[in-house]
Parts: C-alpha cells; sequence; structure tokens
C-alpha cells in the first residue's frame, strides 16, 4: 500500500538540462524597494517645432523632454504623497498604544474589540498597497512617454506584478497583529484569523503564518469573566480548530510566489495535513450524503409501500418486497456509481499522482494535500513537459522526502488498523 508518488517524464529526449534551482530560493522577509536610475533616451534640449500642424515622429516628442522637466513633474506628481504616509504613521502609532493597553489588560479582552482592532489594521494594509499602486501606475505613465513601443510594452508586464507595501510601515503592521495574536489572552477566532491572512497576504508577509496556523489549534482558551485569567486545554483534533480552505490558499499563494519552499511544506503541514481539517471535510461535505443513506432503506420502504397499492395483480406483500429490493438497488447503485467516480478521477492530476493500493475513502479525503503537493511539484519543477522526471537540487529532494513521509506514515496507520 503506498501514498502520493512524483510523475516524471512522460517522454524522454535528448535535451539540455536548464535546472531553475541555480539560484538561491528568495527570502521570506521583504526587501526595501531599491530605486532605479531611469535612462532617458534623449537628452538634447528643447527645439522648437515650425511645422506645428505636422505629425511628429517618436524621437521628435522623446527630445521634447529633458532631464531637469522630468524631474520636476516627478516633483510635482509626489507632492502629495508625504502627508498620506504620515497620516498611515499615525493611524499605526495609535493602533500600537491600543493594541498594548489591550495587551496589558488582567482580564480576557472580548473578541469583537480584537476584530474591530485587526480590522482596522486590514484597512490600513489596503491603504499601504493602494499607495504603492498609485505610485507604480505614475512612474509607468512617466516611462511610457519617453520610451519606444517595444519598451513600452516591456514596461506594461512589469506594471502587471503585485507591487509590496513600504517594507517599514509592512513590517510595523505585520509587528502588531503578530503581538495581538499571539497574546496568551487572546483568543484566536476564526474571525481574527481571517483578518489576520487577508493583512499578511496584502503586505506579503507569509513567515509567521505557521506559527499562527498551529497556535489556532493547538493555543489554551482563555476562559472570560475569570480572575485570575483560566485556561482550558484545546483540542486540535476538533473541526472548529480546521483552518477554513481559503485561507490556507492565501498562505500558500504568498509562500509560493516568495519560492520559499520550506514556508510552503510548513504550511500545508498545519492546514490540510491536520487532522482536524479532514474531520472537517467528513462533517461538512460528507455528513449530508451518509445520512440520506442511511435514511435511504426507509424512505424505500415507504415508497414500496405506497406502489403495491397501486396494483391489484399480486398480494400487496409481495409487491412491496419487491419494490422496496427494486429501489433499494438502485440506490445503492447510483451510489456506488458515484463514489467510485469522484474517487477515481484523475483528471486534475500533473506532476504528483495517487501510487495503486490507496484506499478510495484516503484519496477523497487528502485531495486537497495532494492538490497542494501538485502545484508545489509544478512550481518547483521544470515548465517543459519533456524535462519532467530530471529534476535535480536540495529543494526538489526536500518535496520528495516530504511526500514520502506523508505515505509511510498513512501506511502505517493503514497497517495498525488492519491488525486491529
Amino acid at each position: 500500500m503506498k501514498g502520493i508518488a512524483i510523475r516524471g517524464q512522460k517522454v524522454s529526449r535528448p535535451q539540455a538540462l536548464i535546472c531553475q534551482f541555480c539560484q538561491p530560493s528568495t527570502s521570506s522577509t521583504s526587501r526595501p524597494r531599491t530605486n532605479f536610475t531611469r535612462s532617458f533616451a534623449s537628452n538634447r534640449p528643447f527645439t522648437p517645432n515650425k511645422s506645428i500642424g505636422s505629425w511628429k515622429t517618436p524621437a521628435e516628442l522623446r527630445s521634447r523632454w529633458t532631464p531637469a522637466q522630468v524631474i520636476l513633474r516627478r516633483a510635482a506628481s509626489t507632492a502629495t504623497s508625504p502627508p498620506a504616509s504620515l497620516d498611515v504613521e499615525d493611524a499605526l502609532r495609535q493602533i500600537k498604544r491600543e493594541s498594548s493597553e489591550l495587551r496589558k489588560l488582567d482580564s480576557v479582552p472580548s473578541n469583537e474589540s480584537v476584530v474591530k482592532l485587526l480590522e482596522r489594521c486590514q484597512q490600513i494594509a489596503e491603504s499601504l498597497v493602494h499607495q504603492e499602486h498609485e505610485i507604480a501606475k505614475e512612474d509607468d505613465g512617466e516611462i511610457s512617454n519617453l520610451l519606444d513601443l517595444e519598451e513600452k510594452a516591456a514596461s506594461k508586464k512589469q506594471s502587471k506584478s503585485p507591487k509590496n507595501a513600504d517594507p517599514r510601515l509592512a513590517n510595523f503592521l505585520t509587528q502588531i497583529t503578530y503581538d495581538i495574536l499571539t497574546d496568551a489572552k487572546v483568543f484566536i477566532s476564526p474571525e481574527a484569523l481571517a483578518c489576520y491572512t487577508k493583512i499578511q497576504t496584502l503586505l506579503k508577509r507569509a513567515e509567521h503564518f505557521p506559527e499562527i496556523f498551529h497556535l489556532y489549534a493547538h493555543k489554551p482558551v482563555p476562559e472570560e469573566n475569570s480572575s485570575p485569567v483560566k485556561y482550558h486545554k484545546a483540542n486540535p483534533k476538533d473541526i472548529n480548530s480546521a483552518i477554513p480552505t481559503n485561507l490556507a490558499e492565501m498562505a500558500l499563494d504568498v509562500a509560493i510566489e516568495q519560492k520559499n519552499l520550506s514556508l510552503v511544506l510548513a504550511i500545508t503541514d498545519n492546514t490540510f495535513c491536520a487532522s482536524a481539517f479532514q474531520r472537517a471535510k467528513i462533517f461538512k461535505k460528507a455528513a449530508v450524503p451518509l445520512g440520506g443513506l442511511a435514511a435511504a432503506p426507509a424512505a424505500c420502504y415507504a415508497a414500496a409501500s405506497w406502489a403495491a397499492t397501486l396494483q391489484n395483480t399480486m398480494d400487496p406483500s409481495t409487491a412491496t418486497g419487491i419494490a422496496f429490493a427494486a429501489s433499494l438497488a438502485y440506490v445503492g447503485g447510483v451510489s456506488s456509481v458515484g463514489f467510485l467516480a469522484i474517487t477515481t478521477a484523475n483528471d486534475q492530476m500533473e506532476r504528483v499522482t495517487w501510487q495503486p493500493g490507496v484506499p478510495l475513502r484516503h484519496r477523497w479525503l487528502r485531495e486537497e494535500e495532494r492538490a497542494t503537493m501538485d502545484r508545489v511539484a509544478l512550481a518547483w519543477g521544470f515548465k517543459d513537459v519533456y524535462m519532467r522526471g530530471e529534476e535535480e537540487g536540495e529543494e526538489w529532494e526536500t518535496l520528495r522526502e516530504f511526500i514520502e513521509i506523508l505515505q509511510r506514515w498513512f501506511y502505517k496507520q493503514d497497517k495498525f488498523r488492519n491488525q486491529s
């Protein structure tokens, strides 16, 4: 019995190996933005054009701008940016004071006060990202007046990439939210976890996601209106301790974008690989179908009894038995075919596939885990289909070892259950 396997290359043909792990992966911490010196197409002074009504060539249009004029225009366009940044700094200082007062309380703070404070932090994070997008648009507009058509297209492609917020303010806001949720007296509710995840996704800060997700399931629960504060032991296997799928996907998107494999695996281990997530999936998605199957015999018997009264060719009890057996066989056959169709579907798999021998219930239960490993393999492996299976490097071996550990663990669990 095996678990998950990484699919190798489909067609082998001699090609030069191109490894994308030649450069080390970027760290999870953000780096300050570098102001690159812009080069202009022409530095000639302005010369008036006598033929005003004639069309002007791109070279003539570029020659009408001098570096001094562009610098003055840039200074004029950013004249209103310092007050906005100062307003954000004042708001951050105020939130810092309120969070310090909240953490200094002797009692347990209410969930509403914590969520409201995190919502204000989320608004500040959105304003920081919005400011960066506005600055990027201004830069692209100025560059488009100086570059030719080919360079314009390149600048448009670069402008589509998401911009990071100011590193100094982003780090300050990240530290505030981290201190709030890691405080022993603060209860991490689903609303608070959602706000924190959205904030760190906007700021592109994913380094604390594994710790916060672990605390969400294992952090002792403080008792309200208790002095001194009393704590209850948390149940990490409870369905309420499961990380929602959308929040886990948001955290994984940031970690994959930063090319931080250890962070991606840590997030996966605390979300999709957790027992609470699997129990929550059974409760949310399988409870209703299983309840319907449990009630199917009674419903089939009631329907068979009613159908027996509509005929007069045989005894009612015999007709009831025949109708009951037929309807129950129909419901069981359709349910079995549907279950097999769901658990054996493989059109969504690309690199990471199920090995033969994995039980069908595990294929359904661990589908999110397999899909995440598939995304990671596609992000770290070769893009060329014919080169798949030839990956090398430390990060790729770490990914392969992580998948092998998962399949060995599930194999031991199945073996123990079979023996018992």
